[in-house]
This record gives C-alpha cells, sequence and structure tokens, in this order.
C-alpha cells in the first residue's frame, strides 16, 4: 500500500506531468498502458501492479484526472480489481467548472458479464459505473448487474469498438482512456478506433530492473538503451 508520503508526491508529479498529456478538443480515444521490455503487460502477480512504479502511476494519475471515461475489459477488471473511480473536491469542481462530469466514468465491457461484483468500483465510484455487453449476454447475467450501474447493450455478438465510441460520444464522454487489456486494445485498433497511442516502457522484468538512458525519436520510430541496474 502507498504512503501517505508517496501519495502526497504522486500527486505533485501527476500535477507537474499534464502537459505532457494534453487532451485535443473534440472526441479522443487514448490507448493508454504500461509494459515491460520483454513485451508483458502484467508481472508475476498477474497484474500491471508489479512492473510499474512512481513515474508510471503519475502518468496513469494525470491522465484520466481530465479524461471522461475510463475504458476496460472484463479480464483486466478481474485481474487489477480497480478501485471506485473517484477524484478530489478541487479536481471535481474544475471539471463541472469545464462542463465535463464530476469523475471519470468507468466502462466495462464484458461480454459474458463475469465480474467481481461485490468490488467497491462497481458500488462507491462517483458515477454510475457503464457496463457493456452483448444482447447474446446470459438474462441471469444481466441481472446481477448492481442497481449502482448502467447496463449498455450491443446489438450482436461482440461489441464493436466504433459503436461503443459513438454511445460514449452521445453521453458526453469524448474524452475517453482505454486501458485494456491487450484483447481490448487488440479490438480497438483493428476497428481504427483509436486516435493516440501512449506507452510507458517499464524496466521493471521479474529477476532485473533496466534503467532508460537512451530515448530517441526518428520517423516513425522511437529508440531506447535500458542496461541493467549495477552495470556500468
Amino acid at each position: 500500500m502507498p504512503t501517505e508520503a508517496s501519495g502526497a508526491r504522486l500527486a505533485d508529479v501527476s500535477e507537474a506531468i499534464d502537459d505532457d498529456y494534453p487532451w485535443p478538443s473534440g472526441p479522443w480515444v487514448r490507448a493508454l498502458f504500461v509494459m515491460t521490455l520483454d513485451g508483458r503487460v502484467a508481472g508475476p502477480d498477474g497484474s500491471s501492479r508489479s512492473i510499474s512504479g512512481l513515474a508510471d502511476r503519475a502518468v496513469l494519475g494525470a491522465v484520466r484526472r481530465w479524461s471522461d471515461a475510463v475504458v476496460v475489459g472484463a479480464a483486466t477488471m478481474r485481474a487489477e480489481r480497480y478501485n471506485p473511480m473517484r477524484v478530489n473536491d478541487a479536481v471535481s469542481a474544475e471539471r463541472i467548472a469545464q462542463g465535463r462530469g464530476a469523475a471519470p466514468r468507468l466502462v466495462i465491457v464484458s461480454g459474458s458479464l463475469d465480474l467481481p461484483w461485490s468490488d467497491a468500483a462497481y458500488s462507491e465510484s462517483m458515477l454510475p459505473p457503464l457496463i457493456v455487453t452483448t444482447e447474446h449476454a446470459p438474462a441471469e447475467a444481466r441481472e446481477r448487474v448492481p442497481a449502482t450501474c448502467e447496463l449498455l447493450i450491443a446489438p450482436g455478438d461482440r461489441v464493436d469498438p466504433m459503436w461503443l465510441r459513438e454511445q460514449l460520444g452521445a453521453r458526453g464522454l469524448e474524452r475517453i482512456v482505454c486501458e485494456g487489456g491487450p484483447t481490448l486494445l487488440t479490438d480497438f485498433a483493428r476497428a481504427g478506433a483509436i486516435d493516440e497511442w501512449a506507452l510507458s516502457l517499464s524496466g521493471v522484468l521479474e529477476r532485473d530492473r533496466f534503467a532508460p538512458v537512451l530515448a530517441r525519436c526518428q520517423d516513425d520510430f522511437v529508440f531506447t538503451r535500458f542496461i541493467r541496474q549495477g552495470d556500468q
């Protein structure tokens, strides 16, 4: 668990990096995720927490702070066990002054509706989570969706990302953060529904830690060098 001091430092860092992740005017989908050097998006504990760190969490907080919706897949919700989607009073007031909701809205895509409904994220978020499924979802599974959530049913046997984007836009949710997991990100990418990729490379591996010593952009590439910590 983060200490009170680390929480304060995280807030300070998040405030400082807002300018690195600006939101353009109009509808925008930002794919945001962390990946290790060997291509994994989760650590030994099955979640992204074990490959993350203070800087990565600061980016997550900064991107979410002024977003309208945070979209995640069911597998990610089961693995990560999200906390309630909330912001502090000052940020909430500023969001409302900007014409946005009091907090980002959690949007969960699940075909089976097999979700950990007892988690606080479904009942204690500042705005009702939007649960998105298909018309093929079992009736008994739909009945288990808590009254604190809104259920949105997509036509057909899958949730089309462009359809979902339109549905969110109709609710005034234009600034969308898609946090995955890999299946959902792939679906969004194949549908052409992503406007921006925000990838954080983690040098935290299962047995080693690597520190970045170079990051250079040229053409359509980012060239990096990471060195095992302790090596010259």
